[in-house]
């Protein structure tokens, strides 16, 4: 009996367990499934990839739809995995799906929306400390309302693409180099912040949360390089107009090291020194320092927000060096064009000449004047233009003793076509030291006819270290008149500078007696090799004045053997009284006759004299011995005491 029951025991189960089976097959449900797991927030292709973990078919909804109980139903795509599409939902709200399979706990996953805000700007002021191979990464400037202050949004999170139709690369593929091609014509860049996948790692199942969707892409236009205004050489002052904004490298000759871009920042350059910008210790003057060929590029340099420049570039030829020497002197007699020598030669001291033989509208030179103690500075300096093969005189007023005159020759001014620079050649200098000339101490003479002796003055024919630059006189006038003279020595043979060498001059003394009377008026005296003083020697010729008459008394003196005059006149303040005694009478005295020798006179003093002779009472200027009165008496003896 038992036995009977316990077969029908186990063929109940049996048909119990064939009823569920046929029961669950009848409504799809999984036999031994259980709940599915999220694998993949596939914030890239917008799916969500879930592990179907047995069910075979899958549930999901929104939050407001899961809520009432209304779902989506969707087989599972194969024995393993299934894919969700989300890119129905929002993306700029934050969403919320949930998952679940036939049993098991929902799931419940958040899509992050896309970042609110995205701007991207380049630094182009530090596109020059990269290589060109160099990504432009660190190039950017990148403001967004995704990432937080800890993790933000870096290069390392944006994505790019040229233009509207490229497609999106990884910001390692921008290089500098690419960039700078995309400047030439210009171009648009677009960018975005690319989407990150929230994958399940480890015992953390994936939820959205780690994840983010792609940003709305913005676009930043890459602007067309600008061309720079163009940049002039002054040739003859040495200097590239580069003013403030711009940037320069040069190449040159010789040169060494890589030349880097160097900025003008300062706004009150109006323009760049070629020695300042070259560096090598060429300043253009002399051989040794001359311009080697070069190259200066020059752009406007970049800014935060704009790129460089175009870059200008001027290229300079090597600096021609002077040919000839200068030779102290005038130029020989059969000199050519040919002659690459300057001469110089001077005027006494009023003047030095410069002749340059090859000088020329098509070959000009220049020369300009340094005063004593300065420098040259090609940019400051006044350049006087030589350009035929003829003396050109400088006055002394310019040329000072002690001045440098710098000759070279002229900046080459480049043709239509052309855009080469040929400066202003190297300089011959010469150091101004002119010859020592007479110098004659200013005086002024009065010749009165018949009664001055003699008319001389000195000449100091040099000065001291310098040799006579005049030896003799060739002439001396008075007006147009030429006068007679003599020189003591007639000529200087000077040998030694160390000596000072003089000339005593003297007027012929019967030619001035034979001229008409003249006002005072200065001698022109021209030396034998040129030099001419006009001003030094000043000469009046005029008539004799003659000299008033003295009211006298004479009687005989207290004293024996003498006599006493009185002078009724009162005599003029600064003048005095002196007599003289004579065999003769002295007549026909002039206000120009000197009595130097005159004895002192009282006035009714007793006076020694014997009868027969003549006593002369003058009033004479104090400090001139000038006459200016005068009496002369014959003694008798009747005005002598006995």
């Amino acid at each position: 009996m038992s036995k009977r029951i316990i077969r029908i025991a186990q063929a109940m189960l049996c048909l119990g367990f064939l009823f569920i089976l046929v029961s669950f097959s009848k409504h799809n449900i999984a036999f031994g499934a259980s709940s599915i797991t999220i694998n993949t927030v596939d914030y890239e292709e917008e799916n969500i990839i879930l592990n179907n973990n047995g069910n075979q078919k899958i549930y999901f909804a929104t939050e407001n739809d899961a809520a009432r109980n209304v779902w989506d139903v969707i087989p599972v795509d194969n024995e393993y995995t299934t894919t969700i599409d989300f890119s129905w939902t929002s993306q700029t709200t934050e969403q919320v799906i949930v998952i679940k399979g036939e049993t098991g706990t929902p799931k419940r996953v958040t899509l992050r929306p896309r970042a609110k805000k995205l701007a991207v700007s380049i630094s182009y002021d530090k596109m020059d400390s990269l290589s060109k191979g160099e990504s432009i990464a660190s190039l950017l400037n990148i403001q967004s309302s995704e990432g937080t202050a800890a993790n933000p949004i870096t290069y390392l999170d944006l994505e790019w693409k040229k233009g509207v139709n490229g497609s999106w690369k990884e910001l390692k593929d921008l290089t500098v180099e690419q960039l700078e091609k995309l400047q030439i014509k210009g171009a648009d860049l677009y960018f975005r912040i690319s989407a990150v996948n929230d994958v399940s790692t480890g015992s953390r199942e994936a939820d959205g949360t780690m994840g983010r969707r792609v940003s709305s892409e913005v676009r930043l236009k890459i602007a067309k390089q600008t061309t720079p205004a163009s940049v002039t050489v002054d040739g003859e002052k040495f200097i590239a107009q580069i003013k403030y904004g711009k940037e320069y490298r040069v190449n040159y000759t010789g040169q060494t090291t890589t030349p880097t871009w160097v900025k003008v920042t300062d706004k009150s350059v109006k323009g760049l020194a070629l020695k300042d910008i070259i560096k090598n210790g060429s300043n253009g003057i002399t051989p040794d320092k001359k311009f080697p060929a070069m190259i200066i590029e020059v752009r406007d340099y970049a800014t935060t927000t704009k790129a460089a420049s175009k870059i200008t570039e001027i290229k300079i030829n090597e600096q021609r060096v002077m040919d000839g020497i200068i030779v102290e002197g005038n130029p020989p007699a059969n000199t050519t064009e040919s002659d690459p020598n300057v001469y110089i030669s001077y005027s006494g001291s009023a003047a030095i000449t410069i002749t340059i033989p090859s000088a020329s509208s098509s070959n000009p030179y220049q020369y300009c004047i340094v005063k004593p103690g300065e420098e040259l500075d090609p940019s400051k300096v006044t350049w006087y233009s030589i350009t035929k093969g003829i003396e050109y005189k400088v006055l002394s007023s310019k040329a000072t003793e002690g001045s440098n005159i710098y000759i070279r020759k002229r900046e080459i001014k480049p043709s239509a076509k052309s855009t080469e620079v040929n400066l202003a050649s190297t300089c011959l200098v010469y150091n101004v030291k002119y010859p020592a000339v007479p110098i004659i101490e200013a005086k002024s003479f009065t010749f009165v006819k018949n009664i001055t002796e003699e008319i001389s003055f000195d000449i100091i024919m040099n000065t001291k270290g310098k040799l006579p630059f005049e030896t003799k006189i060739k002439s001396i006038k008075y007006g147009t008149k030429e006068i007679d003279f003599t020189c003591t020595p007639a000529e200087i043979n000077a040998t030694d500078p160390n000596v000072i060498y003089t000339m005593k001059v003297t007027l012929n003394t019967n030619e001035l007696n034979t001229m008409p009377t003249s006002y005072s008026r200065a001698l022109t005296i021209t030396f034998g090799n040129g030099t001419v003083d006009k001003t030094s020697i000043k000469l009046a010729i005029q008539n004799p004045t003659p000299a008033s008459a003295l009211s006298t008394t004479v009687s005989k003196g207290k004293t024996t053997g003498t006599t006493s005059i009185k002078v009724i006149n009162t005599v003029k303040t600064g003048h005095e009284l002196v007599y003289k005694i004579t065999d003769t009478s002295v007549t026909g005295v002039h206000t120009e006759t000197v009595i130097n020798d005159g004895l002192k006179f009282e006035s009714g003093a007793d006076i020694t004299v014997t009868a027969g002779k003549y006593i002369t009472i003058y009033e004479i200027n104090s400090s001139t011995k000038k006459v200016t009165r005068y009496s002369c008496i014959q003694i008798t003896a009747n005005h002598i005491n006995q």
